[in-house]
C-alpha cells in the first residue's frame, strides 16, 4: 500500500488509537464498580463464612471450615485475575456449603466440649494468651486436635484429649491471675487512692479493697479451684472501676459541673432507648421503677415465646421424621420434604445476601416477604440515593433467586403527617423502587411485578418511639409464589 499523505495518514491512525483507547477505558469497570460486583458476587459465602466466624467455626470445626476458607481464598484470587465467573461462583457455593457445615459441627463441638469451652473462656477472660503464653500455647494445640478429632468421628479420643485441654487451660488461668490479674486490680485500687475516690465513693471503693483481699487468700489456700477467686477478682477489679466513675460523676455534681437535673435525665436516656427497641415507652414521672418493670415483663414475655417456638419447632422436626420414615416403610420418595428443603436452603441464601441493618428475610407459607429496613429516603421524598444502590443491587440479585415469583412491591410510612400525604408518599416511593427494577433488570418486567402503598396503616413497631418510627419507614417486597 502507498500512502500518499503521511501526515494525514499519522493523524488519522492517532485519532483512531485515541479512539479505540477511550473505548476500552470506558468498558473497563470503575474500582467502585469492581468492588460492588465482587461483594454481590461473594454475599453467600461472606454470609455463611461470618455465620461460621459466629460459633467459633475455625477452632470448634476446623476441618470443615478450613476446606470452606480454602475455596474463597481461591476465589479471591480468581477474581482479582478477572478468570470465568462460573468457576468462581462454583467455589463460593462449595465454600459457603462448608462453612454451613462448619456451623453446625461447632454446634455439637459447643455442646459436647461445654467444660473444656468454658475454661478456655476463662482462661482468655484473664489475659492467658499474653501472661501465660507456652500453656495458653501448648493448651490450643491440644484443644484443637480433640475438634479434629470429633470432627471426623472418634468420639471417646476426643474426649481425652480436650479433657486434657482443659486441664492445661485451667493452670494457664491461675497463671494469668496470678502474675497480672491481680496486679491489674491492685494498680486500679491504687488510682482511686490518688484520685481521692474515698471522699465521693467511700463504700464502692471498701468493696474493691475487700474483695481483693479475699480473691488473695483463696488463690493461696485453693491452687486449682480457680472458680471462686477469679470471679473475686474480676468483682473487685470492677468495683474500683466504677468507685472512680460514680466519684467522677458525684465530683461534677458537688462542683456543679453538672445540675442533679442533667445527671438523672442523662440516667434516664438508655433506660428509654432499650425500652424503645422493645416498642415500649419509657415513662419516668414515677421513677425508674415502672420503665424497668415494663422492660423486664417484654423479656420475661420473649422469652416465653421463644421457648414456645423452639418447642413447636421440636414437635414439627418430630413430626417430619415420623413422617419420613412412614414414607419409606411405604416405599415412596419424599418429594415435598425434598422440595421444603430446597426453600429452606434458598431461603437461608437469600438471608446471607443481608446485614441485619438492611433486610430482614421472613417466609410466609410459599411466599417470601423481604422487609428492607435499610433503603432510606430523603424526608418527604421519593427520590432513589446514590447510596441505595449497593443495597438495591442485593435485592435484584434475591429477585433473580426466584424467576417465577411475582414481585409485589410495598411502600410504608410512620405516622407523622397526614393519612393522605403518608400514603400518597408511600405509593410514590414503591413505585420509585418498581421502576428501578425495571430500568436495571433485564429479566424484571411491568407484567410480574406490581406497587402499592399502605402509608402508616400497616406498622410493625411502636410509633410512638423514635426506634418504632425508623422501623415502620420501609419498603417491603413481598415475592409471590405462582401459585398464590
Amino acid at each position: 500500500m502507498i500512502v500518499r499523505h503521511p501526515s494525514r495518514f499519522l493523524n488519522s491512525l492517532s485519532t483512531l488509537l485515541s479512539i479505540a483507547l477511550m473505548s476500552l477505558c470506558l468498558a473497563l469497570p470503575t474500582f467502585a464498580e469492581e468492588s460492588e460486583l465482587k461483594k454481590t458476587l461473594f454475599a453467600s459465602a461472606t454470609g455463611a463464612l461470618k455465620e461460621a466466624n459466629k460459633v467459633q467455626g475455625s477452632i470448634l470445626a476446623p476441618v470443615s471450615y478450613g476446606k470452606g476458607a480454602d475455596l474463597y481464598r481461591s476465589a479471591e484470587k480468581r477474581f482479582e485475575k478477572n478468570r470465568r465467573v462460573s468457576t468462581i461462583e462454583a467455589e463460593l457455593a462449595e465454600a459457603a456449603q462448608y462453612f454451613r457445615q462448619a456451623t453446625k459441627a461447632a454446634k455439637i463441638t459447643q455442646l459436647t466440649f461445654k467444660s473444656t469451652i468454658q475454661a478456655r473462656k476463662d482462661a482468655e477472660g484473664v489475659g492467658a494468651e499474653k501472661l501465660a503464653g507456652e500453656e495458653w500455647r501448648k493448651a490450643e494445640e491440644r484443644f484443637l486436635l480433640a475438634t479434629r478429632t470429633l470432627e471426623t468421628g472418634n468420639m471417646a479420643r476426643a474426649k481425652t484429649r480436650a479433657s486434657d485441654a482443659e486441664k492445661i487451660y485451667r493452670d494457664a488461668e491461675l497463671t494469668a491471675i496470678k502474675g497480672n490479674y491481680l496486679n491489674q486490680t491492685r494498680a486500679m485500687i491504687e488510682k482511686a487512692n490518688k484520685m481521692k475516690v474515698k471522699k465521693f465513693a467511700p463504700d464502692t471503693l471498701a468493696r474493691a479493697t475487700e474483695l481483693l483481699a479475699t480473691a488473695e487468700k483463696e488463690l493461696s489456700e485453693n491452687r486449682y479451684d480457680t472458680d471462686y477467686p477469679r470471679s473475686l477478682v474480676k468483682e473487685a477489679f470492677y468495683q474500683a472501676k466504677h468507685s472512680i466513675y460514680l466519684a467522677q460523676q458525684i465530683q461534677a455534681l458537688d462542683e456543679r459541673e453538672i445540675s442533679a437535673e442533667q445527671l438523672i435525665l442523662k440516667m434516664e436516656q438508655p433506660v428509654a432507648s432499650i425500652a424503645g427497641n422493645l416498642d415500649l415507652v419509657a415513662e419516668f414521672d414515677q421513677g425508674f421503677e415502672a420503665p424497668v418493670a415494663a422492660i423486664n415483663e417484654k423479656i420475661e414475655a420473649l422469652q416465653n415465646d421463644s421457648y414456645e417456638l423452639g418447642e413447636l419447632k421440636n414437635k414439627m422436626s418430630a413430626l417430619e421424621q415420623d413422617y419420613a420414615m412412614l414414607e419409606n416403610k411405604l416405599g415412596i420418595q419424599s418429594e415435598r420434604l425434598q422440595m421444603e428443603e430446597e426453600a429452606r436452603e434458598r431461603i437461608q441464601r437469600i438471608t446471607e445476601y443481608f446485614e441485619r441493618d438492611e433486610a430482614i428475610v421472613l417466609r410466609q407459607g410459599n411466599d417470601v416477604l423481604i422487609r428492607v429496613v435499610g433503603l432510606n429516603f430523603n424526608p418527604g421524598s421519593a427520590q432513589i440515593n446514590s447510596e441505595n444502590f449497593a443495597l438495591l443491587s442485593k435485592l435484584e440479585q434475591a429477585i433473580n433467586a426466584y424467576p417465577d415469583y411475582t414481585v409485589v412491591v410495598e411502600g410504608h410510612t410512620d405516622s407523622f403527617g397526614s393519612d393522605a400525604t403518608n400514603q400518597a408518599l408511600s405509593l410514590d416511593r414503591a413505585r420509585a423502587v418498581r421502576q428501578y427494577f425495571l430500568v436495571n433488570m433485564d429479566n424484571f418486567s411491568a407484567s410480574r411485578s406490581e406497587a402499592f402503598g399502605y402509608g402508616e396503616s400497616r406498622p410493625i413497631a411502636n410509633n410512638e418511639t423514635p426506634e418504632g418510627r425508623k422501623r415502620n419507614r420501609r419498603i417491603d417486597l413481598l415475592l409471590k409464589a405462582p401459585s398464590s
